[in-house]
């Protein structure tokens, strides 16, 4: 491991490694032992989509215990990411349905709205002819969608600043980010005091929201207020309403007792991490796919044409998604884009915990494997990039393959940016949703460049990339690709992807 990561940046994503060292080391399985003891526990990489399969949908292995101290300090105790078992279970009930199909169409006309403040910020960079980086703009984006999802607010962080969301991001730059040799990180003083004090702000700012909402319910419960009654999809109202159902008695709820305290903390922390893993995924792909596509024009070409052919002239184009949200089921070449570009820039991996007796089979020979004090790290990266798995052309961009048509090509159980089994992400469908519209508003009004060339322009941009300056750190690309990912919560475009971006119209 030592040697691989001297031939990688200092802060590439852990993720790149796996496939690297298999490739270096002649390794023709698609897993490998690793003891990395003492930093943490040994691991079994796995990255064969029937041994994924195996781990995560025949028998899924409990969360990795190594989540819950990072977790933690984004989300409180408890969260939906790191739990398992009926706690888990109940939670991932009592939120299922703000994720239907269904219900996520009635959000297309806000995403519009804020996606049409994201190419009018877009139309001023290209005014004043700057580099900035892409990644702020679009998790401003992204922040300000599932806030709307997730406490029915509007956050506004695209045009002006949150106390929550501000504590919330820097939070993410305050943990370990560059991978276990970073430990020490936690037990600075001042990242002690920061931590805590981000933590509060954000468990104050929804406790506060929660409360109020629970008080406004209290008050229909009692008959003070009137009115038809609607049925309510957000994160904060589905948590109110499944404590509503465990409390009623004879049918009706008393609110008189006021919110339970064991409650409130627990729905605090699945808000919290609904707005720390709502946003991440969808930001980056925005990054990746307008990257992507400026390296493909061919691609790029295809991708304007099924836009102008579908919804139409650009200038028509919100009203065109808002009066028929479901046109966007018809951008089939968009949703290879964008599936492509997660299978090649996933956010996220799915690390596990073996158990004692269990033993994963190799596909092949029929070899048992001990999983048993071992993190079993399903590394999507190196799965979604293996020339065994997807052909010679893995490490090049080609929507093509997820058409309609060549779907029954595809590797079964290959393509798992958001995990597959009982512990997929729940947020897949809003993701896809969001970044169809996102990317239907933007790629013919803006053309876009990558400028990590220009990175000097943005070292006193006041961004957390700043304070770190990769570009100042020697070797800066990974096989001839600049735009790596580096870890940041999830994996996130190197630099925030700095971009000069130019109007069209």
């Amino acid at each position: 491991m030592g040697e691989a990561m001297t031939e990688v940046p200092a802060r590439a994503h852990p993720h790149a490694l796996p496939l690297r060292i298999a490739k270096k080391y002649n390794i023709s399985n698609k897993y490998f032992y690793m003891d990395v003891w003492p930093f943490q526990a040994p691991i079994l990489y796995v990255f064969d989509p029937a041994l994924s399969q195996q781990v995560t949908q025949e028998h899924s292995l409990p969360k990795f215990e190594g989540l819950k101290p990072f977790m933690i300090h984004l989300a409180g105790p408890g969260d939906m990411v790191s739990s398992d078992g009926a706690h888990w279970k109940k939670w991932r009930s009592i939120f299922n349905p703000g994720f239907a199909a269904s219900h996520l169409m009635t959000l297309a006309p806000f995403i519009v709205d804020k996606a049409t403040i994201f190419t009018q910020r877009l139309t001023g960079r290209a005014e004043r002819g700057e580099v900035f980086r892409l990644e702020e703009d679009a998790t401003r984006l992204t922040v300000d969608i599932i806030g709307k999802l997730t406490l029915d607010l509007e956050l506004d962080t695209q045009e002006s600043e949150n106390e929550m969301v501000t504590a919330f991001r820097d939070q993410v730059h305050l943990l370990p980010n560059g991978g276990p040799l970073e430990v020490l990180k936690m037990w600075q003083p001042t990242g002690i005091w920061k931590r805590w004090r981000n933590g509060r702000i954000m468990r104050s700012y929804i406790g506060n929201v929660l409360d109020q909402r629970f008080a406004k319910e209290a008050q229909t419960a009692n008959g003070s207020a009137g009115g038809k009654k609607q049925r309510k999809r957000a994160i904060l109202d589905l948590a109110l309403e499944g404590y509503k159902s465990q409390q009623e008695v004879g049918g009706q709820f008393k609110a008189s007792a006021g919110m339970d305290t064991e409650f409130r903390e627990a729905a605090i922390a699945q808000i919290r991490t609904f707005i720390f893993a709502g946003h991440d995924t969808t930001s980056s792909t925005i990054c990746y796919a307008t990257y992507m596509l400026q390296k493909n024009p061919d691609c790029l070409a295809k991708i304007r044409k099924e836009h102008d052919d579908i919804l139409g002239p650009l200038e028509s184009t919100p009203e065109a998604i808002k009066n028929d949200p479901h046109v966007l089921n018809k951008l089939e070449y968009t949703l290879a884009v964008i599936r492509e570009t997660l299978r090649m820039w996933p956010a996220a991996s799915s690390t596990r915990t073996g158990e004692a007796g269990y033993t994963v089979r190799d596909p092949k020979t029929g070899e048992a494997l001990p999983s048993e004090d071992m993190l079993v790290w399903v590394v999507h990266f190196a799965q979604h990039r293996h020339p065994d798995i997807w052909g010679n052309d893995a490490h090049e961009f080609h929507p093509e393959r997820f058409l309609p048509e060549n779907v029954g090509k595809l590797p079964e159980g290959a393509w798992r940016p958001f995990e597959r089994g009982p512990r997929n992400c729940i947020g897949q469908d809003l993701a896809l949703l969001e970044t169809k519209i996102i990317l239907a508003l933007v790629l013919r009004r803006f053309s876009f460049k990558p400028a990590f060339d220009s990175l000097e322009e943005l070292k006193n941009d006041g961004s957390y990339y700043s304070k770190e300056e990769d570009w100042k750190k020697g070797k800066q690309d990974i096989d001839e690709e600049e735009a790596y990912q580096i870890l940041l919560g999830a994996a996130k475009p190197r630099e925030g992807m700095p971009m000069r971006v130019k109007e069209m119209l």
